[in-house]
Parts: structure tokens; C-alpha cells; sequence
């Protein structure tokens, strides 16, 4: 099973809360295109609904960024101002393999900043870099893209 992107978005969210890791709204994006690649990878199957866009400063899902664009680059530290999307309609219940995911995924990156994650979407070899185009903002990464990215690189870890 798949889930909106805003609802795995969401459950980052709420774990940098509850462990005082707060994550901005770049950061939230790299969460979900890392733990979507784990998730090809591990399951041969998608965590979420929509496609990765190759933006400016790497993947990125429309519908994350319109619901908490009004974070700005701020740490998003409550959710009282978080306005989901249509495509949240709660309530979800994440399967036991969502949630391995989300919990390997957040395990692995917690610690990263941003900008780092930023960077590491940017190799040469990664998904973004075959399609990103600076005059084209929704240029999208397909899934069998990432999954033969993230098949490679787990395998090394």
C-alpha cells in the first residue's frame, strides 16, 4: 500500500518533535525522497502516491512543500499552523512495513542537516541529476530511477 506523500511528511514531523530534532521544510522533503527509495528498495513497491519533482535544490514532492510552506526555513516545531493538503485525509494507518521505513529512514538521517541531504540528492550518479533541468521546475524522477539508485546504495551500507 501507498500513502499521500503529505502523510509520511507528517510522521517526520512528528518524531522531530517528539525528540526535540526539528525539521525544516527541505529537510522534511529529503526524509521522504530517502525513506520512498528505501522503501522501492526493500518492499519493490512505493511508500507514497505522488512522483518527485526535480527542483532547484533537489526531489521534491508539490504537495509537502505547499503544506508547510508557511515555514519557511524555519524549524517546524509545532503543528497548530499545519494546514494539510486534499490529499490528507486522514485517518491512515501505516502498515508495518510504512513504518519500518519511516523508523530505518529517520534512524539513518536524524542527525543530518538539510543542506546535506541537499548535496548527497545532488551526485552525479542519484536520480536528480539525470533529469534536473534549472529552466524546468517539474521535471519528474521515476520511480524505477530511485529504486535502482537506493538498491545500490543500501547495498553498500
Amino acid at each position: 500500500m501507498s500513502y499521500p506523500a503529505s502523510l509520511i511528511a507528517y510522521a517526520f514531523v512528528k518524531k522531530g518533535i517528539e525528540e526535540g530534532k526539528f525539521v525544516t521544510q527541505m529537510k522534511l522533503q529529503k526524509l521522504v525522497y530517502f525513506a520512498q527509495g528505501a522503501h522501492l528498495a526493500k518492499y519493490n513497491k512505493p511508500l507514497i502516491n505522488e512522483t518527485f519533482q526535480a527542483w532547484k535544490y533537489g526531489p521534491v514532492i508539490p504537495e509537502i512543500y505547499q503544506d508547510f510552506k508557511l515555514y519557511g526555513s524555519r524549524p517546524i516545531i509545532d503543528t497548530s499552523e499545519f494546514t494539510p493538503s486534499s490529499t490528507y485525509k486522514p485517518p491512515f494507518r501505516l502498515d508495518a512495513d510504512a513504518l519500518d521505513t519511516i523508523n530505518y529512514t529517520w534512524g539513518v538521517l536524524k542527525d543530518f542537516s538539510a543542506m546535506s541531504l541537499s548535496n548527497w540528492t545532488h551526485q552525479p550518479d542519484g536520480p536528480w541529476s539525470k533529469v534536473y533541468d534549472p529552466d524546468t521546475k517539474s521535471t519528474h524522477i521515476g520511480n524505477n530511477d530511485i529504486k535502482q539508485y537506493f538498491e545500490k546504495l543500501l547495498i553498500k551500507a
